[in-house]
């Protein structure tokens, strides 16, 4: 069995080593085996997170470890790190790859090498007030309702944008705002009545947040999902790598591994959604 190198850095450090470029991380050991250097989350529990023994773990570092023991040929370097600057050491080659619940855009698909295969769903859900409780189920409920405010480049803002171009006679009455309120505080605000639902993907942690405050909050079913994929650094270097995780990651769905995993961490099976 491979050792799989973990590691959690601040994001200081991992931007300390911009621009060493992707040809400084294509080195072999005397075995030929390769080392990948991989960029996650360390604190966007359950996607991926700092557990109590210090370790990464989650739901996408469990994904990466089941994807490096297919592939004989790599050993991955995983280090926990800020979204920006994993972002930013994917595009300067700092990282081969990054993992942080990324779905396709025009934008990523002209930028990085895509696997063949997503690694899970982003499942965008509702969240509402507890005595909304079957009055709000579907993105045509949140009509006339005090929608928590959305980031104005992020996945929430285009759904909700692109919904209320498509119903002119049904608009959703929502602001924009810069971000950084964290999951937690949004949640305890529809709980409080502030606002009357947030919409916001489901694999933030917000069961263990709802549960750990004793919110009265509904949740509804997905109104809309998103599959979710690794991002690789564009270079020729990376384009077998590309290929070999495409194919392992589809091994792992069909062997119900990646069910299992999403079991584990989110408490339901995601691909149920296929």
């Amino acid at each position: 069995m491979k050792k799989l190198l973990l590691f959690t850095v601040f994001a200081g450090a991992a931007l300390a080593g911009c621009g060493s470029g992707a040809e400084e991380n294509a080195t072999a050991d005397e075995n030929g085996t390769r080392t990948v250097e991989v960029a996650v989350p360390s604190s966007s529990k359950p996607l991926s997170y700092t557990g109590e023994d210090g370790e990464l773990t989650g739901y996408e570092v469990e994904i990466l470890k089941e994807v490096d023991e297919k592939l004989e040929d790599y050993e991955f370097n995983i280090q926990g790190t800020s979204d920006s600057a994993a972002e930013i050491g994917l595009d300067t080659g700092q990282y081969d790859m990054i993992a942080q619940g990324l779905i396709l855009s025009e934008e990523r698909e002209d930028s990085y090498l895509i696997p063949s295969e997503h690694n899970g769903f982003s499942l965008m859900k509702i969240y509402a007030t507890g005595n909304m409780d079957g009055e709000i189920e579907t993105l045509d409920d949140l009509a006339g309702k005090k929608v928590a405010p959305v980031t104005p480049t992020g996945g929430v803002f285009n759904l909700l944008t692109a919904y209320n171009e498509a119903h002119p006679d049904n608009q959703i009455d929502f602001e924009t705002s810069d971000g950084g309120i964290p999951t937690s505080d949004r949640l305890k605000e529809v709980d409080t009545g502030t606002y009357d639902a947030f919409v916001n993907p489901s694999n933030l942690g917000q069961g263990e947040i709802i549960e750990e405050g004793g919110l009265d909050i509904h949740i509804t079913e997905p109104v809309e999902v998103n599959p979710t994929y690794f991002m690789i650094h564009d270079s020729d270097e990376n384009a077998e790598l590309n290929e070999q995780v495409g194919e392992a990651l589809a091994e792992l769905k069909g062997d119900g591994i990646l069910s299992d995993i999403s079991n584990e961490f989110y408490g339901e099976d995601i691909f149920q959604y296929e």
